[in-house]
């Protein structure tokens, strides 16, 4: 029986020569990675190796290498090379991939992360739906019942917002119906006519919806209270000048940098508290906006940074300066040393670091 912690470490330290190909019997792997070992190549296949089994779910190592009989831990299908899901939703909680991107799109949606087991069979089976909305006494809220569903034209490069915010609106269909109804806003994107769109959820009629902004008559923040007769003016005042909107396009403008720092830091499977404060020191040192930094590491404790990304995003500060890289290096060797003993994989992320950044070692 193949165990996933020892792949791990013979990736990391064999690697090189390619034993953790023979121990998962890909022979032909293994014999291929000691002729071309003069070249690395194998050696870097292997830290990349060290770091994706480390990452993935102990179910999906079992199916995948031990041909075990599994079953998804929550809608109860057996598990499959082609349907199990590479992350799981817990300890011991391996997913086929179906519930795991119900469950995803859910977090993504609503910014939480962490979940009970009662509270994930209520998400699949459509019990949770979006945020939960707010009390109200008001019960005017009315959809036509032919409402019209309108697609918009989006630009290919198009960037949205993205907002996690409930609202009531009144809203002009393009044939001229009139609704009252509140929605959880997911983002705002700008159409090929240099209109906005708001894609959210509708919580009248149980369903994603979109709706051009100017034809909103009024906005209600149902956290706040506040009305705004000009929905441009709500969307203007979060995202411009609220502190989430100030935070929002900080991470756009540091989003290679905080990918790599954020990959690092969860390499061993934790984002604890010193390596967050780390990553919190470098954002706010370098953005110019005086940054709430409760809601800022509220965001960070929210980033996750998959392989590909983490690959991407050292491409992209890979043509920055010398110096530049330097310091990405120093952050990130920093955030490793928190730790007394550093785990291995997170050693392996720093030596792709290095590798991918061209770099020999961090600074003295």
């Amino acid at each position: 029986m193949r165990n996933k912690k020892t792949t791990t470490i013979l990736s990391l330290f064999l690697g090189g020569v390619g034993i953790q190909k023979f121990y998962l019997g890909q022979n032909g792997k293994g014999i291929l990675s000691i002729l071309f070992c003069w070249t690395f190549i194998p050696f870097f296949i292997g830290l990349y190796d060290c770091i994706r089994f480390s990452q993935m779910s102990n179910e999906y190592f079992q199916v995948k290498y031990n041909n075990q009989n599994l079953k998804c831990s929550t809608c109860n299908t057996e598990l499959s090379k082609d349907n199990v899901s590479f992350w799981s939703l817990g300890i011991e909680n391996g997913a086929c991939k179906t519930c795991f991107q119900k469950i995803r799109n859910h977090s993504k949606e609503t910014g939480k992360y962490s979940f009970e087991d009662d509270e994930v069979q209520k998400i699949l089976s459509g019990e949770i739906k979006n945020r939960p909305l707010p009390k109200t006494n008001k019960n005017t809220f009315y959809v036509p019942e032919e409402e019209t569903i309108e697609d918009f034209e989006l630009p290919q490069d198009f960037d949205s917002i993205k907002i996690n915010s409930l609202a009531q609106i009144i809203y002009i269909d393009s044939k001229g119906q009139k609704s009252e109804r509140r929605i959880t806003i997911h983002s705002v994107s700008q159409t090929a006519n240099d209109d906005y769109v708001i894609k959210g959820y509708c919580h009248e009629k149980s369903a994603q919806r979109t709706f051009r902004l100017t034809r909103i008559q009024q906005l209600t923040d149902m956290e706040t209270g506040e009305i705004f007769e000009n929905p441009s003016q709500y969307i203007t005042e979060r995202f411009e000048d609220s502190p989430i909107g100030m935070i929002t396009k900080t991470f756009q403008e540091l989003e290679s940098e905080i990918l790599i720092l954020t990959f690092v830091a969860r390499a061993d499977g934790y984002l604890r508290a010193k390596e967050r404060e780390i990553i919190m020191k470098f954002i706010i040192d370098k953005s110019n906006a005086d940054l709430n930094q409760e809601l800022l590491e509220n965001e960070i404790r929210r980033t996750y940074c998959e392989s590909q990304d983490f690959r991407d995003s050292l491409k992209k500060i890979s043509n920055e300066t010398v110096e530049y890289r330097t310091k990405i290096l120093d952050l990130s060797t920093d955030i490793v040393n928190t730790d007394k003993n550093p785990d291995p994989m997170e050693l392996g992320a720093l030596e792709l670091i290095k590798r991918d950044l061209k770099l020999k070692k961090a600074s003295a």
